[in-house]
């Protein structure tokens, strides 16, 4: 009887080792997902923002590192969209505006997706703590009875 518990702690830490994987991948996924939501967030705002900003109006446009440069608005009836794999394409304003809604409702659903299935794992490997707890604790009473 000690042997099958030893096997199933065994199997029960096994399978926590591998939801504890699950769970860094999903993790990472979700870090992921989130900084693209955030980006896209600010390019919905910036597309937003610049739609009632005159044309020629003065702006500074970051250029990474915490580096400005001065610039004007020019005119926002034409917007470059990237689309993935270095490819960008040229779109009207309302169609750039489409596609970063939907974008960005994409990775919300897929975020609650993973968000969904963390939990998931999260309560599975907690249930699996509590048994292995359990069944510690048994073959540690039956150590204890037999010495």
């Amino acid at each position: 009887m000690s042997q099958d518990k030893e096997n199933q702690l065994r199997r029960i830490v096994s399978e926590m080792q591998m939801m504890e994987g699950s769970v860094q991948v999903l993790e990472q996924r979700s870090q992921l997902l989130g900084a693209n939501i955030q980006e896209l967030r600010l390019a919905q705002t910036s597309l937003n923002s610049l739609k009632t900003v005159d044309e020629g109006t003065p702006i500074l446009v970051p250029v990474g590192g915490s580096v400005f440069i001065n610039s004007a608005i020019g005119e926002l009836e034409k917007v470059i969209v990237g689309v993935g794999a270095s490819v960008s394409v040229e779109m009207s304003y309302a169609k750039a505006v489409e596609e970063v809604n939907a974008r960005l409702e994409e990775l919300e659903k897929a975020m609650a997706s993973v968000q969904e299935q963390l939990g998931q794992i999260l309560a599975q490997l907690e249930t699996h703590q509590g048994m292995a707890e359990r069944l510690s604790a048994d073959l540690q009473n039956a150590i204890q009875g037999v010495g």
